[in-house]
This record gives C-alpha cells, structure tokens and sequence, in this order.
C-alpha cells in the first residue's frame, strides 16, 4: 500500500510507498519545474493510511519532507 500520494493542481500524480520516495519525486518536480513553478506550490502531498479512503488521508507540508 502506498503511504503518500502526491498531486498537483489537485489530480493525483504519483503514489510513493516510502518517504524518500516521495521526497525523491518532489525534488525531481522541482527542477523539472524551475521556471514555472519552483517552489513546487502547486503540489499537494497526503500521507495515506488504511483509513484515508474514508478520511481523504492527511495533508503533509512539503517542505518537511525536502529537510534533511
């Protein structure tokens, strides 16, 4: 089961299974938007659980996921 999902402009993008999985995918969005959107604010990230069909899962801040 994957643990995050990542979305831009609210369409789901990319299901990670691992934190630096997501962590990996954001930093790659970022350089590939460095023009248009480097700051990767239009990318949402949900931490899933077993219950996140029902809940919608929880918003994470992207930016802890880009600290080391």
């Amino acid at each position: 089961m994957a643990k995050f999902e990542l979305l831009v402009d609210g369409r789901s993008r990319w299901k990670a299974k691992s934190e630096d999985d997501a962590r990996n995918w954001l930093r790659e969005y970022r350089a590939e938007h460095a023009e248009d959107d480097p700051d990767a604010v239009h990318v949402q990230v949900r931490r899933l659980s077993a219950w996140s069909w029902l809940t919608g899962g929880t918003v994470v801040d992207r930016e802890s996921l880009l600290r080391p």
